[in-house]
């Protein structure tokens, strides 16, 4: 490693320490304001919301890595030219390419800590982030399930739910089942129907081509077949959600299998399919910024200094991630292709930087 590479990335690596903690804490306040009213009123323990907003960290750097990649970009290479460190790098006869080269490089490991992090680490501690949350401090019924396999969910009505398949994005269910009882917990109705749909407009659940089981209290059961039907349960989509697996608290692997197994059903994929490609596309959002905000950071320290790097960079950053999350938005309602929602963003963003860096060097 030559001495222009363990200084650039000294300083670049310094920065984005500095960032990360700055981001983090700014994060953190956000996140104790907003959830300092539940804690409050539902008497959490100490020991739960400690452990809740340390395991918020990791998604959290996750979260604001790619930004945080961006100001330090920014920010090593206005200081370096300040200083006129990047005129002396020249005049030894290290070309711009060169000079910004470690950046580069750095920004691409981070990418690929940031998958590895988002693989085996962010996963794990969302899913007991979600559990710390909504069952222990929120004191929601820890009737949970786990979309890879069944869904079990017993309501306040005394109705217990059994679902093959949930999608949570298009509040569906396939093939399900409801057991109502009685306060004495006897068993008085089975409903099965091929499929369950929320409709938004009448607040309540639709039921289609299933069979209505009455047990009458002489021990005798009457059916009913049904095309369409409207039953009285006051369970509403949030409240499968408030548990189990969402697709952030799975890998790459696992969702990709709970994927392959809803496809085996007729469930509808494409929303998971976004997610799916999400998980490979947002981690190297840093290298991509870093990209465009090199190029940038080259201009600025002729025309504007640190100030005007600086508002440019965010906002590029900030266009950025409105961009990247509107593709996602508009892939899980179809609009677009799961793999364009995913990674148009980084292609568009990626030509132009390349774009960009070629005529700062010419």
């Amino acid at each position: 490693m030559t001495l222009i590479t363990r200084y650039v990335l000294s300083q670049f690596f310094r920065l984005t320490l500095t960032c990360q903690a700055a981001a983090l804490t700014l994060f953190f306040v956000a996140e104790f304001i907003e959830r300092i009213d539940d804690l409050i009123e539902k008497h959490a323990s100490l020991r739960d919301s400690v452990l809740f907003f340390a395991l918020k960290i990791p998604q959290l750097i996750v979260l604001s890595i790619p930004l945080t990649v961006l100001l330090s970009c920014t920010l090593s290479l206005i200081l370096l030219s300040r200083g006129n460190e990047i005129i002396a790098m020249r005049a030894c006869g290290a070309s711009v390419f060169r000079i910004v080269m470690p950046i580069f490089l750095a920004s691409l490991f981070i990418s690929g800590v940031h998958f590895v992090a988002n693989e085996y680490i962010v996963p794990a501690t969302n899913k007991r982030l979600n559990h710390i949350w909504y069952v222990r401090i929120k004191k929601y019924n820890p009737a949970g399930y786990d979309r890879m396999k069944k869904v079990w969910h017993r309501s306040e009505d005394n109705t217990i739910w059994h679902i093959t398949h949930f999608d949570p994005y298009g509040d569906k269910m396939r093939r399900v089942t409801l057991y109502l009882l009685d306060a004495s917990n006897r068993l008085v109705r089975r409903i099965d129907a091929e499929l369950a749909e929320w409709v938004p407009a009448e607040a309540r659940w639709r039921f289609r081509n299933g069979l209505v089981h009455d047990f009458e209290a002489q021990e005798e059961i009457r059916q009913k077949p049904f095309e369409t039907a409207y039953f009285p349960i006051s369970d509403k989509p949030a409240d499968f959600k408030r548990t189990g697996q969402k697709p952030e608290e799975m890998s790459y692997l696992e969702l990709d299998k709970y994927i392959n197994t809803m496809k085996l059903n007729g469930v509808d994929i494409t929303a998971y399919q976004v997610d799916l490609w999400a998980k490979l596309s947002f981690p190297f959002v840093s290298f991509v910024l870093a990209l465009v905000g090199v190029p940038f950071s080259l201009k600025s320290q002729r025309s504007g200094g640190i100030a005007l790097g600086v508002a440019l960079t965010l906002f590029i950053g900030t266009t950025y991630l409105v961009i990247f999350y509107m593709g996602l938005s508009l892939g899980h309602a179809s609009r677009l292709p799961p793999v364009i929602a995913a990674w148009g963003p980084n292609a568009l963003f990626l030509a132009g930087g390349v774009y960009l860096l070629a005529r700062v060097r010419n």
